[in-house]
């Protein structure tokens, strides 16, 4: 949509953007029919008291199965602490030759 979207178009409502504009107008009053016979059709109906408690259960049982697991921190702990320690020992065995390429270089 190149007006403003749609949040803003439904917020201002017909006096706001969409009193000016003939693309925006049109949408909006189109939502607005489909709003009207979606009441007409299916207004009165409504969900079963068993569904609320459905739902959250359905959620709460969602949410158990997302719980990340502490395996990637400790496998990234893992490998740094191989880096740092294979760096702390083949530092000093090449110091003295880069020393000695250093000191050819002057």
């Amino acid at each position: 949509m190149a007006c403003p979207d749609f949040e803003e178009l439904l917020r201002q409502g017909p006096g706001g953007h969409a009193a000016h504009c003939e693309e925006c107008g049109a949408l909006l009053e189109a939502w607005t029919d489909v709003d009207s016979i979606l009441n007409t059709a299916i207004g009165n109906i409504s969900a079963p008291p068993s569904l609320a408690a459905a739902v959250r259960m359905r959620i709460a049982r969602e949410e158990d199965l997302r719980r990340p697991t502490p395996l990637p921190e400790i496998l990234d702990f893992i490998g740094w602490a191989a880096v740092l320690t294979l760096c702390t020992v083949l530092v000093p065995l090449f110091l003295p030759l880069i020393n000695q390429a250093l000191a050819k270089l002057s």
